[in-house]
């Protein structure tokens, strides 16, 4: 909610293994950064969070967690994330949760559920790696058992935007080639409205813009882990700059420490 000019938390109620922080405002910055906090390893087999975020008129902020969030193994059942996001006439939200990234033979099951009124604004944003890419000389690629994510976007009660997918694995290299054209991590982003920025290739990452039928756009990132993660993190901020022609969120001065997920391009 907004109150004298800033977002403020309003009623507020946690229970570990999700906690939140109270908004963090920069001198230099137009929204407010709100951190989902796990404090513990990450996602354990049977693990269920609820996530329910109301952005009132006025909000402008950005909805984040603190790292990658790690899904460990699942030994019987499933670790679940469900998001359920409501964002007011005259709100502006951005929701990245941060990287997922699948062990060997994890299952993860998220289902999020987005309400905009009539002229809400958002950006809602999902970045896939493939495992841990980097673990030592034994590198776990595309190894997890399940993941399932259901995305339902409606506009004033009518759904506008749904995206599903059911990835069963381990992968072989031609599942990898068909899902992802061979690259390691892949982000979707759906912002309301049209987008600035069109498609774009690079050594490390090719992006894709869609529009769609309700005159929002969906956008579409594979390539290399920290390059895909980087660029869906920018295009979100880039993207709710342009909701008032200014500036890109987060961009100004330095806030972040060099290691946070999102603060430089991966060099």
């Amino acid at each position: 909610m907004e109150r004298a000019g800033r977002t403020r938390l309003g009623a507020c109620y946690q229970q570990v293994p999700v906690q939140v922080l109270p908004p963090f405002h920069f001198a230099s910055e137009t929204a407010a950064l709100l951190y989902l906090i796990n404090p513990t390893v990450g996602l354990m087999d049977g693990d269920a969070h609820r996530i329910d975020v109301t952005a009132r008129r006025g909000t402008r902020a950005v909805v984040t967690g603190q790292s990658a969030s790690r899904i460990h193994p699942a030994l019987a059942g499933y670790a679940t994330q469900q998001w359920s996001i409501r964002v007011d006439d005259g709100a502006d939200l951005v929701v990245l949760p941060g990287p997922a990234i699948p062990y060997r033979g994890a299952r993860f099951y998220q289902r999020v559920r987005i309400d905009l009124a009539a002229t809400a604004r958002l950006v809602w944003g999902d970045v896939w790696h493939p495992g841990r890419h980097l673990y030592g000389a034994d590198p776990e690629l595309f190894v997890f058992d399940r993941l399932v994510q259901h995305l339902e976007v409606r506009r004033a009660g009518r759904l506008v935007y749904r995206d599903r997918f059911d990835w069963r694995g381990p992968w072989t290299a031609d599942d990898r080639e068909w899902h992802l054209g061979g690259r390691l991590a892949a982000g979707t982003l759906f912002a309301t409205g049209p987008v600035r920025e069109g498609p774009a290739e690079s050594d490390t990452f090719q992006r894709a813009v869609l529009p769609l039928a309700s005159g929002d756009t969906c956008v579409r990132v594979c390539g290399d882990p920290r390059a895909v993660t980087w660029e869906c993190a920018r295009f979100a901020f880039a993207a709710a700059g342009d909701w008032s022609d200014g500036p890109p969120w987060l961009s100004g001065g330095n806030n972040f420490s060099t290691n946070h997920w999102f603060s430089a391009p991966p060099g």
